[in-house]
């Protein structure tokens, strides 16, 4: 309930709030590896607290490894950190490697790509599977500007 709560209150941008009911639900259940994905992504939103974020994350994935959401989630925040941005993408992977048909996990890799040097068609390539997976008109725009780019 308080995991539940604590979403609810996310969601409503009550960050302070949400990230109290994740606590909660973490004292009562330890292992409980939502709570710490939940309690992650909002410290995420918090300025300073990425690393506090990090922590959450990791702990998710100490309790539940084949979480594929962790695993993006943690990607996400690590791609936020200079010079994590390799680290970003091994998580990226493992979730789609957990998950093939994760579009979120697709766009991230995608993005974390582009932002590296020489990565443009595997970059392209992550595009296209979201592409497939969440048709957009504004998708559809970015691959075929970077399809342009890469020719």
């Amino acid at each position: 309930a308080h995991n539940n709560l604590g979403r609810a209150m996310a969601q409503s941008g009550q960050l302070p709030d949400a990230i109290a009911e994740f606590q909660a639900a973490i004292r009562i259940r330890p292992d409980y590896w939502s709570g710490h994905s939940n309690l992650g992504n909002a410290l995420s939103q918090i300025p300073g607290r990425l690393a506090d974020a990090i922590a959450e994350y990791q702990t998710a994935l100490r309790i539940r490894p084949d979480s594929a959401v962790a695993h993006n989630n943690l990607g996400y925040a690590l791609s936020q950190i200079p010079g994590r941005l390799p680290d970003a993408v091994a998580e990226y992977r493992q979730a789609l490697q957990l998950d093939a048909g994760f579009a979120d996990a697709h766009y991230n890799l995608a993005a974390a790509l582009l932002r590296m040097s020489g990565h443009d068609p595997e970059a392209l390539a992550e595009f296209e599977a979201v592409l497939r997976l969440k048709p957009s008109p504004r998708l559809q725009q970015i691959v075929e500007r970077l399809r342009a780019r890469i020719r």
